[in-house]
């Protein structure tokens, strides 16, 4: 499958242009994704700017040491469809991104406001739709 990883607000929390706080567990479940041979692909709004964000996300997540390296990334971001791991499982591609309805969300951790994917949730909804082992 391909799943396509937002980055602020699922990987970390927002804080663009700075990097956001990590958001826990996202990162083992990323490692897990991709050691169950799914193709991850970033799909951030970070590459529709010329910035350098985009080069710092994936810096992020290629220093972490928890995943294996990440180089693809859409040109431009994909808004992301429904969240429906049904519908996903049918097209062989899942987007995980907090602006996607019915991603299962928290509270941030460091900032006072907003939320961010619960990645304990969503890895329980993957493993129950056998995208992702235990």
């Amino acid at each position: 499958m391909t799943i396509y990883l937002d980055f602020d607000g699922t990987i970390v929390e927002h804080n663009y242009p700075a990097l956001g706080a990590p958001n826990p567990h996202a990162l083992r479940v990323i490692a897990k994704l991709q050691a169950n041979g799914h193709q991850l692909v970033l799909n951030t709004y970070r590459a529709d700017l010329n910035d350098g964000s985009l080069e710092e996300a994936l810096a992020y997540l290629n220093s972490s040491g928890e995943v294996e390296p990440i180089s693809e990334c859409l040109d431009l971001k994909v808004n992301p469809p429904r969240f429906d791991l049904d519908e996903a499982l049918q097209l062989d591609e899942l987007y995980i991104d907090d602006i996607s309805e019915g991603t299962p969300m928290r509270p941030n951790k460091v900032l006072e406001w907003g939320l961010m994917v619960d990645w304990i949730e969503l890895e329980r909804l993957l493993i129950n739709a056998g995208i992702c082992s235990k």
